[in-house]
């Protein structure tokens, strides 16, 4: 099932995809809802993020071929492997939605990279819950953009502008709860060409691994988003580019690129 959050007029709401529709849905996607009469064409909705997270969570370095890249990001020897998962928060301000633009910063340093990522969305409260049971508190996946700021990553003693900055955190276009999360192919395009590619398969750490070890210390709320990390080599964004993360059985994510507007040479 393909659970999207949309507006429509001044309503927001959420309703289920089902080919060029969507169907309205009553009640909470987190306990108990039903299918309403009310179909909209996709085309005519105006696509939300999936959810209104109280936090968004990325594991660090999950994939074994960004471990040197990052490295020469900080300005570091390449990272040991590391033996668990290594979770930071990005900032909620810098959830957007799918055909949002990316605004990169007028006062950027260096260069703002794309990092397509799966994105696990938390069902229900989840504290202290083992790697075999935290799929039972996960209501499905999204695509997401763990945009990055490579200047402040190296530079700054945290990630908080570097990768918290408004519209760093695209997700969509909907929720999908009917697949395996550790068998997903996962591609990034720019302008329509293919810039990156793999397969959660090769998380270091599974989901389910990295929602139960944030659990251990902190407590997963409903609608809460648990990024995959980011695999191999990145590359720049520009203005005028057209950033797509597309996992196929869940969709394609979209984002224009912009540069922030200078209101001092207004």
């Amino acid at each position: 099932m393909k659970i999207a959050r949309m507006r429509t007029g001044r309503r927001v709401s959420h309703g289920v995809v089902e080919g060029d529709e969507v169907i309205e849905l009553r009640g909470s996607i987190f306990t108990k809802f039903r299918l309403t009469d009310i179909r909209y064409p996709l085309s005519e909705v105006k696509l939300l993020p999936p959810t209104d997270p109280r936090e968004i969570w990325c594991p660090g370095l999950n994939f074994l071929d960004h471990l040197e890249f990052a490295g020469s990001v900080l300005g570091q020897e390449t990272p040991d492997v590391p033996k668990h998962p290594q979770p930071w928060r990005k900032g909620r301000n810098a959830m957007t939605g799918h055909l949002d633009p990316i605004i990169l910063p007028k006062d950027a340093e260096g260069e703002v990279h794309y990092e397509g990522e799966a994105v696990a969305v938390i069902g229900k409260p989840c504290r202290r819950v083992s790697p075999e049971k935290a799929g039972r508190y996960i209501l499905g996946y999204t695509c997401g953009n763990d945009v990055s700021e490579r200047a402040w990553q190296g530079s700054d003693w945290t990630f908080w502008r570097a990768k918290g900055s408004d519209t760093f955190a695209p997700v969509g276009p909907w929720i999908e709860t009917e697949i395996d999360p550790q068998e997903l192919d996962l591609n990034v395009r720019i302008n329509g060409e293919q810039v990156q590619s793999c397969n959660t398969a090769d998380m270091l750490f599974s989901f389910a691994e990295v929602v139960s070890y944030i659990s251990q210390h902190a407590t997963l709320r409903p609608g809460d988003l648990v990024f995959s990390g980011a695999t191999g080599v990145t590359t720049a964004i520009r203005p005028g580019d057209t950033v797509e993360v597309d996992i196929p059985g869940i969709g394609t994510l979209c984002n224009p690129v912009q540069a922030e507007f200078d209101s001092s040479a207004a």
